[in-house]
Formats: C-alpha cells, structure tokens, sequence
C-alpha cells in the first residue's frame, strides 16, 4: 500500500518498485535472485528491507513502517499486513484495540459496538535469536502471498485481521550472522558458531529482557506492543535443536503461572491446536506441544504479553546447520526434555518425524504453514479473541476495585534514593499506570509523606503488577507420584523491587485519598547551591558512579569518607569545593540523577582519594553473554575499559594497560581451554584455529606474574574456580562436585550478610539480596604467609532465613559461606563475587559490590585536614 518514514537508505527498493508495471508485484525470488530457503543462500538483512519496502510500494495489502532503529543503527521495520480496505483505516483500528486494552470508561453496549467493528490485531516477531535465520527469511514470503493472493477465503481473512510482523528484532545479529556464515562456505566451519555474541550485548539473552527493558531492540518492540498497537495475539517465531522434534507448537507445559488468567491458555491452546491440524494436513511431521517450555517466567518476548491480557504464542522450528543441509539418523533423534522424555509416540506428539534430510526450506514450510494458520484462526476467532481481550482489561480493573491488594506504594525516601524514581520508570514504560500523593497519603494508622507513588492495581495490567512487585515461590509440580518436582525452564525469581532494591508496601485497603496520575517520575538530582565546604554525592546512589567517572575524567579529586559525615555514611564520596563550580554540578545532577549536597563545612578524618583505573574485560572467543552484559554496563556507566582476547592476555601485553583485569562468568574449562579447533561435526561446526583455545599457561603466567607485582583481579561467579586454581586460594568452592539432587538453585534471590564499612560494599545495606543461579559458594581457611584475605559478604547460618524469592533445594549447604571475598595476592589482589552482581542488568542492588571493586586499585589512603 504505502512505506512510511522513508529514509535515504530506501532509494533502491523505491527505484525497483517503480521500474516495474504499477500493478506488478515482485516475488522474492525475482528480487534476491534465489529461491527463499534454497540451500545455503540467505538474503542479507538489507535485502530484506529493501524487499519489505519495495512491497509496500506496490501493494495495496502491505504498508510498511519504522518501528525504530536497533543498537547498531539498523531499522527495524513494521510489515502491515490486511486488505485494502483496511489498509486505509490504520489508525481507527489501532484506536478501538487501544480502548479495548484500557476500557474504564467505556459502557458494555460500548464495548460491544468496538468488538464488532474491530479487527484482530496480530503481532509477529521474527528472529530475535540470529542463528534462528528462518522466519525472516520466511516472512518475505508469506507477505508476497498476502499481496498476491486471490484465494477468497485468505481474503476473507485479510478483512478480519491486521497482522503486523516484525521480520527481525535482532538485525544486527542477522548481519553479523549471515556475514560469518557466507565467509565460510565451502570450508570445514561452514554452518559453525561466531566466536562473538548475535546481539552487540546480550546475544541469547535478547529474549530475557522484557520485564528489565534495557536493549533498544526491547524498547521497540515494547512501545509497539503495549503503546502502538495493543494487539490481541503476539506470535513470536524461534528455532531450537535439531535432534528432537521437527517443531514445538503452543499450548506449553507445567508450571503454569498462577497470575496468568486461565483464558490466556484456553485460547493459546485453541490457536496452537489449529497450527498442529494445518502442519498435520500438509504432512509435516514430528510437530509437538505440551513439552519444554513452560508457562511460568514472565521475562520473554510473548511470555511478559501474558501478565497483559495477549495471547502469547511461541512456535520453534528444529534447526539445520544456518542455511546448510544436514542429515539425521533416526537413532540419533531423541528426547529428555521436559514433558518429552522419549523420542517415540507420545499424545502430546502423534506424528514422529522419521529422520533425514532437514533444510532451511523445510525450516521455512513449517513456518509459512503456522503463520497462515494463525491469521485463519485470527480471523475465525475474531469475536472471541476481542471480547476476551476486553473482559481481561475489564476484569484487571473491577477486580482492583473490589479486593486487596488495592495497592502498592512506592515511598520516595529509599536507601538508594534514585531507586524509586528508576522502579516507576520502567512500570510507565510498561504501561503500568503511574499516580502520586502530592500531599501524603494515610493508609491505616501510617501516613506517607508527598511525592508518594502509588500503583492502584485497579487497572488492566493488575497481574503484571502483582507478579513484578511480589516475590515468587517456585511451585513444586510433581508429574507423578514419587517423581522429581518439574525444574525452572530458566530463572526463578523477578521481583522488581527486591533486584532494584526498593522498598514497596503492599495496601489492603481502599486509597481514598487524593492522587494525581502521572508520566515521569520525580528524578532526583537538580539544582546544587554552592558549598563552602564542598559537596557530598550519596554512595548508596545508583546513578553515584557515573558522576564518579565524569568527574574524575575531568580531573577532579575525589575522596570516599571512612567515616560517616554528618548527615551521611560511610563511603560517601566527597568533592572539595575548589573542584567544581556549583552550577556546573547543577547540570551534572540533573544528567544523571544523582543527589548531590552542598557542605557548609568540609569533613574532616580518614578517606580513600579515588583515582582513575583502567579496567580489561576478558572476552573469551566462546561468545559470553555475561561478558556482553557486563560491557554493556561498564559503558552505560561510564567506565572506561578495554576487551581483553586470549591473545592479549597470553602475550602479556596488557600488563602495562590496565589496572583491574574483570573477568565475567565464564567456566573455569572456557578460560583454561577454550573451544579446540579442528574438522567439522555433524551438527556443529568448530571455530576456526584463531579463535580456537583459552589461556593456557602462557595466560595463566603471565597472570599470576601481573597480580603479585600490584594488579587486580575480580572474578564473577564461575569465573572464581579458575582464579582459586591458578593462584591455590585459601578457597574452596563447596558446590563444586555436588548433585542436583542435593542442591539446586536455578536463579533466585538470596539473603546476604554484608560488611559495609569495606570499600567494595560501601553504599550498600548490612544485608542485601543477591542473584544466585547454580553459583559458586566459598569456604576461606585460615591463610599462610603469602595471602590474606577479608570476607565482605556471607550467607546467613540458617537455612531458613536465605531465600528470599524463588527456589533452593538444599540451603543448609550454603549457611555461613562465604559470597564475596577479598585476597591480598603478593602485591596485588583477587576479588570474588561468587554470584551474579550484575546479571542482565538486573539486580540493581549488587551493582555496587562489582564497581567498587573496580577503583579498588585507585584508592589511596588520606586524611582530611581537620575543621577550623
């Protein structure tokens, strides 16, 4: 129908569109050159959005739009597929699924008049993990076939649905993917695993941030779903392994989340078995449901929709190797997965796929055949699928109204003080309705000071509130009688306010006083007056190491406080008042948001002068996302680093370029020997030889030689056991060789025990929660003559009393651990943080713990001159 937003990088597609007949549409084909999923042939990215915008320039079916841009600049396009007719009234559409999703005022006769005016809304979203090439590719071809059909009854759908795809959320990986694969076609690599992440950041964990929104591509796809579009139904397209079904169907397994309406299911259920009978008629086998993915973690793309009243629906398609055909024996397809445990005949999977040849084309034919499934379904269901969008909105509202919790507060006088305003951000950006008490609140025989936030849970996205704002309790679902409980599909714990660390009060009773809506936070920060005495920044501010960094690029001294100024804490940073102009600290608050006090006098006492350090990131060539997480950050907070290769540490270049070599979670196997190079697998393909290996003993040399002559390492989570090894710490990691049977923990929130008069854990509180997800914990012994060593953070000596929110099977076997440890090392020094301080930009709240560690090297001891 039309291109919307076109930039300057759309002038081919244009061109071509109008080189052709203007009723002539171009097929994929003719366009690439090549046939859609023929062996080892993959359209880049911008081919595909040149295609995309060509289509929209000659069909009067397709219009297409920009979404937004990705991190590295890419667009990432909206493809709007629907009749003619529809085409034409985008926007009135858009409006009725936008009343739907927030009916308060409207009336039942409303409502019903909106229902049978509007059309299902679809979303579909493609290639958020960039090996997964083929719904992209696919995508190209299910759009020429809305734009050309002449099959009455996909016309008749096309009247009914509006489907909007997305044909990659991720295409900075698609690029970089499909580069690397065409570099090495016809060699022994072809098909293999990049040595760096698909995603700038977080590769694999794209797909893991939709409740924390922290990457651009999230941001996007969030704003089209929960601010744009409002759609009914949200489709995301993946591909797994290629040894167990040929494709995984909606409904999923056990658990299911408790806060999800039971209709979300009833209806995934009822558009996933029409997916099964379509695949079943055009002969395509080894289609299965009810196994693998479970309907519990809210953290996924289509998994977040549910808590907001959408249809979420995940369709995986078993992989070839990229774009290159591969083989199977039947004796090599199997089970052991979830709700899977054979690869035979199951009621949940009636229809085995025998073995063979597997392709991309095939890849794509499963897909083609599910998505022309759901726009039948869409439209069939359209009634249904509306109304019982609306009566979910509705219910979220009447039942806020009627019973508890009424309410969450969110006080503005928090440990952090940037943390209230930081946990209202990210619930407005998810839609969640936002008010303040502009002058206090009572609530029983407790009132609240102004500036109160107040989420009323009489709104739509009621079950998003209560799941993010509580804490969880994995559910123990036993399959059968005897049998092991179902472990988590990935993480056990989410709440926003125990990672944030943010004080929230939960309201059982009705909030009768006065609230005034709003649409941003109250950010602290804003004007400093000047200070004779100089200015004090809070150490407990998250925003507090970004004003460091600035700061001390600038050249500025600072000093962190031994002792607690008045008014303050132990740790506060401190800057004199002949560093900076008051108004210029002014602008720097109101940047950052950071609270920053003039003094009338200066402190006096011991303190730390913090100087500059230069921090090396090892990169291992086996892509880490904790590394991709970590870097990502370091940036966001103004650290300057460099990555650091297995080449840079093994010839001991990067001796005389840093002052703190961070290592990220990687297994101590990773780091010793990498991936060894060599011929390829059936399935997978190694690296090649300059990306093959780890460290080795050259690395771990020339380690040991840098950290005894004054440098500084810290260790994340698994990366501890290398560091324990190399150096024989007075450590032991006392989960090293136990069972899961005897202990497991896959991603919960855990008590911590913290000395913060330490400089690692200033700012923090004396006890805090932290991100454990099968990680190390410490014993420490009594050292000899070469180590010291200082414990900053134990688990408690009950086991009852660490878990905070999530699972732990075995807590006895953490009481009293060691979580954190410092070691003095010849003249230098390892830290180890034995869990995730930083995971997935996460839990706010540990964040400390790592970047202190990292001026650790910079600080030197003084005192300041006493006060006249």
């Amino acid at each position: 129908m039309r291109t919307q937003l076109i930039l300057p990088g759309v002038a081919l597609a244009l061109l071509l569109a109008l080189s052709v007949p203007a009723q002539e549409i171009l097929s994929p084909e003719s366009f690439l050159g090549h046939k859609v999923g023929e062996d080892r042939y993959l359209a880049p990215y911008p081919k595909v959005v040149e295609y995309f915008r060509a289509l929209g320039a000659t069909s009067e079916r397709v219009t297409v739009q920009l979404a937004g841009k990705s991190t590295l600049g890419n667009d990432m396009l909206l493809v709007i597929l629907t009749s003619e007719a529809n085409q034409q009234r985008l926007d009135h559409y858009r409006d009725i699924a936008r009343r739907l999703a927030n009916p308060d005022d409207l009336t039942e006769e409303e409502a019903q008049r909106l229902i049978a005016a509007g059309k299902t809304i679809v979303l579909v979203t493609c290639t958020i993990h960039s090996t997964e090439v083929g719904s992209t590719q696919m995508a190209m071809e299910f759009a020429y076939d809305v734009a050309t059909t002449t099959d009455p009854k996909m016309l008749a759908w096309l009247d009914d649905v509006i489907m909007v795809i997305i044909p990659s959320i991720n295409p900075d990986g698609q690029v970089l993917v499909i580069d690397w694969y065409n570099q090495y076609l016809d060699t022994e690599f072809e098909g293999g695993r990049m040595p760096w992440l698909y995603h700038h950041y977080v590769g694999h964990d794209n797909n893991r941030d939709f409740y924390m929104l922290t990457q651009q591509e999230t941001q996007v796809v969030n704003d089209v779903l929960y601010h744009q579009w409002f759609p009914q139904v949200f489709l995301d397209e993946h591909q797994m392994g290629s040894t167990g079904p040929r494709m995984f169907v909606p409904p999923q397994t056990d658990p299911l989340n408790l806060k999800v309406d039971s209709m979300i299911f009833r209806l995934a259920d009822l558009l996933g078995t029409n997916m099964s009978m379509r695949l079943e008629e055009a002969g395509k086998t080894g289609v299965g449901h009810d196994m693998i993915y479970d309907s519990y973690w809210p953290g996924g793309t289509r998994n977040t929709a549910w808590w907001k009243n959408v249809v979420g629906l995940l369709t995986e398609v078993a992989s070839a190797r990229i774009a290159t055909p591969i083989y199977i024996e039947p004796g090599e397809l199997q089970g052991g997965r979830k709700g899977f445990p054979e690869y035979v005949r199951r009621s949940n999977f009636p229809s085995p796929w025998p073995g063979g040849w597997w392709r991309l084309r095939d890849i794509i034919d499963y897909e083609l055949i599910a998505t022309r499934s759901l726009l039948e379904s869409s439209s069939r269901y359209r009634e249904e699928l509306l109304t019982n969008f609306y009566r979910l909105n509705r219910q979220g509202i009447e039942r806020g109204a009627a019973e508890a919790p009424y309410a969450f507060l969110i006080p503005p006088d928090q440990h952090d003080p940037v943390a209230a305003a930081r946990l209202v951000d990210l619930l407005l950006r998810h839609g969640v309705r936002v008010h303040r008490a502009e002058a206090g609140l009572a609530v029983g025989n407790t009132r609240y000071r102004p500036g109160t936030y107040v989420i009323l849970t009489a709104q739509p996205y009621r079950p998003f509130i209560l799941e993010m704002l509580r804490r969880q309790r994995y559910p123990e679902v036993i399959p059968y009688t005897g049998g092991p409980i179902i472990p988590p599909y990935d993480v056990a714990s989410w709440s926003l306010p125990i990672s944030m660390g943010v004080k929230t009060i939960e309201v059982d009773t009705p909030i009768r006083d006065r609230l005034r809506r709003i649409d941003a936070p109250d950010w602290p920060g804003g004007n400093v007056p000047a200070g004779r005495g100089g200015y004090l920044i809070p150490h407990s501010a998250d925003s507090a190491f970004t004003a460091i960094n600035r700061l001390l690029k600038a050249g500025k001294t600072l000093y962190w406080l031994q002792q607690a100024p008045m008014g303050g804490k132990i740790g506060d940073i401190y800057l004199p008042a002949d560093q900076m102009d008051h108004r210029e600290l002014t602008a720097l608050a109101s940047e950052v948001h950071v609270p920053i006090r003039a003094l009338g006098a200066a402190p006096s006492g011991k303190a730390h002068r913090v100087t500059s350090t230069r921090v090396g990131l090892y990169k291992p060539w086996i892509a880490s996302m904790d590394e991709g997480w970590t870097r990502w950050l370091l940036e966001r907070y103004e650290f300057p680093y460099t990555n650091l290769s297995n080449e840079k540490i093994k010839d001991g270049s990067f001796k005389e370029q840093i002052d703190v070599l961070l290592f990220p979670d990687v297994s101590n196997s990773v780091i010793k020997d990498g991936m060894p190079s060599g011929p390829a697998g059936r399935f997978f393909a190694p690296l090649p030889a300059e990306y093959a290996g780890g460290l080795g003993q050259e690395g771990a040399t020339h380690i040991k030689e840098w950290v005894e002559q004054g440098g500084t390492v810290v260790a994340l989570d698994s990366s501890a056991d290398y560091f324990i090894e190399l150096f024989k710490l007075p450590v032991t990691n006392v989960l090293a060789d136990v069972d899961r049977d005897a202990f497991s923990c896959p991603g919960s929130m855990l008590r911590l025990q913290v000395d913060n008069t330490h400089p690692i854990a200033y700012g923090m509180r004396k006890i805090e929660a932290a991100y454990f997800a099968s990680s190390p914990a410490f014993q420490t012994r009594v050292p000899d003559a070469r180590f010291d060593r200082r414990v900053v953070a134990t688990y408690p000596e009950h086991g009852d009393q660490i878990l905070i929110s999530g699972y732990l099977k075995g807590a006895e076997l953490l009481e009293k651990r060691a979580a954190v440890v410092e070691l003095k090392v010849g003249q230098g020094r390892v830290v180890l943080i034995g869990f995730r301080a930083q995971h997935r930009a996460q839990p706010l709240r540990t964040f400390k713990l790592l970047f202190n560690s990292l001026y650790l090297p910079g600080l030197k001891e003084a005192d300041l001159p006493s006060r006249p």
